[in-house]
């Protein structure tokens, strides 16, 4: 196992604005970071990044933590495997503690290694003899160098029928494990098994994280029967909706620049790769999905389409430019010259030939729309017209900014010499429509809510927690304040109890080894209760307790006093609602009692429960003096 100190270097090591903006795109907001929830479908930013106290809140969804639960979420793995990820980021080497770590358990994270086991079997088999005649192709016939290659992670499926079952079986991988992640196919009407890949170039397509979750494979048989690109089938890990080809070596680039070059093709992103233009992703033989754009939405606000010049390819841009700007960005178009694609462009002209040719011939969305409909003869008459412009104006009506909306609406105007006023009008009409349509099948944001029949937290225990938890930035003393009572301590709410149990035990566990202050965004990233994590992160992102009152000039100390006021108000609060719940259920018991005996008994423990809830009143309240006499 990783010790805990060293997950808490790996932890401190990094910035967890540095990993999520691998995921999204964070906006600056006041002391914090705000960006689209990347687990809802929503247009308020409602995911808040706090680079102070090192956690991350989503309040469209609930969910909360630190780096690694964060990537535990994003990537699907278990918490060894994201301390991996962020040691990796860091340059940590944790080799010695990870040979001695168990291996993760989930299906999930077993489909993960026999992916990452296959590419490295074909990518071995790529540059050994048998895989001469595919290393022949990939250099000479695409031009590929085998930097790129092996960058890339390119590799070789033998053509052979049972050569990858064969190689698994002597590394101990099961069938079935094959089967779950597309590697091995199965005939029910032979009932047999085999490859899934056979005599074919592999190209791993990866995650963002840089997981491999499924393969592409382009033929090397002359058999005009074989499909020449074959993709891995959907699997638990892989949805070739949900990714982008070349995303996890593009993103840092295209976060750079703000603008992504969408291209059809595996060789098209690795030519231009190749050429240095490292800004190139590819859908994995499918249109643009909506969940492809969302993930460029989280590294750029431009996307450049890039797609062959023939109907196909304009088709495909036609029905993307409407996808891309229903998930907020904005499309640009650029055709090649017949019969090119980037592939073949970019070796014969070169990097700067090709980057002269988009910048001189990228259209705007709506020129290329125009464009389009003149060539199909749409201008020619008045009600080929009118439908064009209808069709143009559905994708304007998609753009969520008003003043760009009145942009392309004047551009429209000039281009099309038609009214501003009818323009706008048919905008109207469409959007109405669009409304119209889409309200029967709205559905509501999720939103956190307690589990059926568990209370909901309550003001009190929320003030409770988040004032025991600011004040491990001033010392000590309220922990060690809360520990020693914790029996006295009884929160309701089992999100709330769990998340108390565990700050005090982490505490207890940190001040046994060294008097540091704790470490808040450690102790929240080891909870085991999702609930009670998400419930810290939220109390931790809200607005500290010592902001709700006016700042003096001894900020430091009136923080503190003022944290440890609302912690000793809020802990008297508790222990005393304890006796009021108590004592109104014994009240509500008499009201109902019957016999005698059990009046007489139910009436003496109300009395001893009025004199120790005194009692109790009157310790505490000198305690919470003592104390505060002692910070004055």
């Amino acid at each position: 196992m990783i010790p805990q100190e060293k997950i808490d270097e790996i932890r401190q090591s990094i910035d967890i604005v540095d990993i999520v903006s691998d995921y999204v795109r964070l906006q600056s907001s006041g002391h914090n970071y705000k960006a689209l929830s990347p687990f809802t479908a929503e247009k308020t930013p409602s995911f808040v990044v706090s680079p102070d106290k090192q956690i991350y809140k989503c309040f469209s969804s609930g969910k909360g933590g630190n780096v690694f639960t964060f990537l535990m979420e994003m990537e699907k793995i278990s918490f060894p495997e994201a301390v991996e990820a962020v040691a990796r980021r860091a340059g940590i080497d944790i080799s010695g503690y990870r040979r001695s770590s168990p291996q993760p358990g989930a299906a999930e994270n077993r489909h993960y290694d026999t992916l990452k086991w296959a590419g490295r079997l074909f990518n071995r088999l790529l540059f050994a003899e048998e895989g001469r005649q595919a290393l022949e192709y990939a250099l000479n016939d695409r031009g590929l160098s085998r930097k790129i290659i092996t960058s890339f992670g390119l590799g070789y499926a033998p053509d052979q029928w049972d050569r990858l079952k064969k190689e698994a079986a002597r590394s101990s991988i099961p069938a079935e494990e094959l089967s779950a992640t597309g590697l091995l196919y199965h005939n029910p009407r032979k009932n047999t098994t085999y490859d899934y890949f056979r005599n074919r170039i592999m190209f791993p397509i990866f995650s963002v994280g840089g997981n491999v979750v499924g393969f592409g494979g382009r033929t090397l048989s002359n058999d005009k029967k074989a499909p020449k690109y074959l993709n891995s089938p959907d699997s638990a890990v892989f949805d070739k909706s949900r990714v982008l080809y070349g995303l996890h070596a593009a993103k840092d680039a295209i976060r750079k620049q703000g603008e992504a070059v969408l291209v059809e093709g595996y060789m098209d992103v690795l030519a231009l790769h190749q050429a240095g233009i490292t800004t190139a992703v590819a859908s994995c033989g499918t249109a643009l999905t909506r969940h492809q754009a969302a993930l460029l939405n989280r590294y750029c606000s431009q996307v450049l389409f890039l797609y062959d010049a023939d109907d196909a390819g304009q088709k495909s841009m036609l029905s993307g430019i409407g996808i891309l700007l229903a998930g907020g960005l904005t499309p640009w178009i650029a055709t090649l010259p017949a019969g090119d694609d980037p592939d073949s462009f970019v070796r014969q002209n070169g990097r700067e030939a090709f980057e002269t040719y988009l910048s001189t011939s990228r259209q705007s969305f709506i020129d290329f729309q125009i464009s389009y409909q003149e060539s199909k003869g749409m201008m020619n008459s008045a009600d080929g017209k009118s439908q064009a412009v209808r069709e143009i104006l559905s994708t304007v009506n998609l753009v969520r900014d008003p003043v760009q909306q009145e942009i392309y609406l004047r551009e429209i105007e000039q281009k099309l010499n038609l009214s501003l006023a009818v323009l706008r009008d048919m905008l109207h009409d469409i959007g109405q429509r669009n409304r119209s349509r889409s309200s029967g099948e709205a559905k509501p944001s999720p939103t956190v809510t307690a589990t059926p029949g568990e209370p909901s937290i309550t003001v009190l225990e929320k003030t409770f927690l988040k004032a025991l938890m600011e004040s491990a930035d001033y010392g000590h003393e309220v922990l060690d304040f809360a520990a020693s009572h914790a029996e006295l301590l009884v929160l309701p709410t089992p999100a709330a109890a769990d998340l108390l149990h565990h700050i005090l035990q982490y505490y207890r566990h940190a001040s046994a080894h060294d008097n540091s202050l704790p470490d808040i965004s450690a102790a929240i990233g080891s909870i085991d209760s999702e609930q009670a994590r998400d419930l810290a992160s939220g109390l931790l992102i809200d607005t500290p307790l010592s902001q709700h009152w006016q700042e003096s000039f001894d900020e430091h100390q009136q923080k503190a006093r003022r944290c440890l006021t609302a912690f000793l108000d809020s802990f008297r609060h508790l222990i005393l609602q304890n006796y009021r719940d108590r004592k109104q259920e014994l009240i509500s018991r008499l009201h109902k009692v019957t016999d005698i005996e059990e009046e007489k008994q139910l009436s003496a423990d109300l009395n001893q429960l009025l004199k120790d809830e005194q009692t109790t009143e009157s310790d505490v309240n000198a305690m919470i003096s003592a104390i505060l006499s002692g910070n004055s």
